[in-house]
């Protein structure tokens, strides 16, 4: 099996996000008096890595996440012939990736598991562990949440007897569990819908812009359309903007 390093000093990680109760997570716009921002990635693009750990500092501001309903969408193809149902730009395995981080979007507040795709995300040696179990076992583990209790283990793992000729990756997609593959289908099916084929996209949801939408994009280490910048900074003023923006249409 594949090996999987988690610094110490990782532990951290978790206790610099703020505690926050988020509602269950859905691929869906919500309405109402928050702004809507949708982060779409892949969990082993490099790209998403990039965009992810600048979005860190979005989500560490105080207060920020009582003022938006953040959403992750993967990025694949629909493909019922596929082992999981869907295609990944950087292989199976990657599918099998996208489909573990879902279970934490899934059954833990937003702080925490973006604390565990973060430590995903960490090692030098990004994305060779992504999408195997230890590497997220690992992480749940640094970030300070429970396997079992949290539902996160009973999302991505089911008990199986592997043949010794199978490979790690074989092996990987037999454990996975039933729920997150429901998820991964549903989610990268959404993202598809929504024409997104670019890891990693921001789009935050306008009521200052006429065009009602924000986009920003890293494509081979390049931002792209990225008017408002592209800087932790630079996505909290926005937030902050458009916040401010819908508070006051509630008084009209």
């Amino acid at each position: 099996m594949r090996s999987f390093f988690v610094l110490p000093f990782l532990a951290g990680l978790a206790a610099s996000f703020p505690l926050h109760e988020q509602q269950p997570f859905s691929l869906q716009e919500q309405p109402g008096d928050k702004v809507n921002v949708s982060l779409y990635v892949m969990s082993r693009c490099p790209d998403a890595r990039l965009c992810e750990n600048v979005f860190q500092g979005v989500i560490q501001k105080e207060g920020i996440l009582d003022k938006i309903n953040l959403e992750v969408g993967y990025i694949g193809t629909p493909n019922t012939t596929a082992p999981l149902g869907v295609t990944c730009k950087h292989g199976l395995i990657e599918c099998i990736g996208n489909a573990q981080q879902l279970c934490l979007y899934e059954h833990l507040p937003i702080d925490k598991a973006y604390a565990v795709v973060q430590c995903q995300n960490y090692p030098s040696d990004f994305p060779k562990s992504i999408g195997y179990e230890e590497s997220i076992r690992k992480c749940i583990k640094t970030v300070g949440v429970d396997w079992d209790q949290s539902g996160v283990g009973r999302c991505i793992e089911r008990k199986i007897k592997s043949k010794e000729e199978e490979d790690d990756v074989e092996i990987e997609l037999k454990k996975l569990g039933k729920q997150a593959r429901k998820l991964l289908i549903e989610n990268i099916q959404e993202t598809y819908d929504r024409n997104i084929t670019t890891s990693c996209t921001i789009d935050i949801a306008s009521t200052v812009r006429s065009e009602g939408k924000r986009r920003c994009v890293v494509d081979n280490g390049i931002w792209r359309g990225c008017d408002d910048g592209h800087t932790a900074q630079d996505f909290i003023r926005v937030i902050e903007e458009e916040y401010k923006n819908l508070q006051s249409k509630k008084d009209e």
